[in-house]
C-alpha cells in the first residue's frame, strides 16, 4: 500500500482483516494511526467485535453454510455498513 493515511471508508473495508490479525505491517501502522484519532472508527471496531462475540456465542461457525444464504447475509451487512459510514 502506498498511501500516507487511511480514511474511514477504507478502515471500514479493512476492519475484519485488522481484527483477524492478518494485516501487513505498513497497512497495520496506518490503520492504528487512524484509530488513534478517529472516534467513529474506534466505535465501529467495538461494534464489530461485539457482534462477532455475540454471534460466536449464539451459533457455531458452521450454522450458515457457504452459498446463497451466506452471500445474502454478507451483502446485507456490507450494504448496511455503507449506509452507516460518515460522509
Amino acid at each position: 500500500m502506498s498511501v500516507d493515511e487511511i480514511v474511514c471508508r477504507e478502515f471500514a473495508e479493512l476492519a475484519t482483516e485488522y481484527l483477524d490479525g492478518a494485516m501487513p505491517g505498513e497497512t497495520l501502522e496506518l490503520v492504528e494511526e487512524h484509530l488513534a484519532m478517529c472516534d467513529w472508527c474506534r466505535d465501529y471496531l467495538r461494534q464489530i467485535e461485539t457482534t462477532a462475540r455475540v454471534v460466536a456465542d449464539a451459533a457455531p461457525p458452521e450454522a450458515v453454510p457457504p452459498g446463497p444464504t451466506l452471500d445474502a447475509l454478507v451483502g446485507a451487512f456490507r450494504a448496511r455498513t455503507r449506509e452507516d459510514e460518515p460522509r
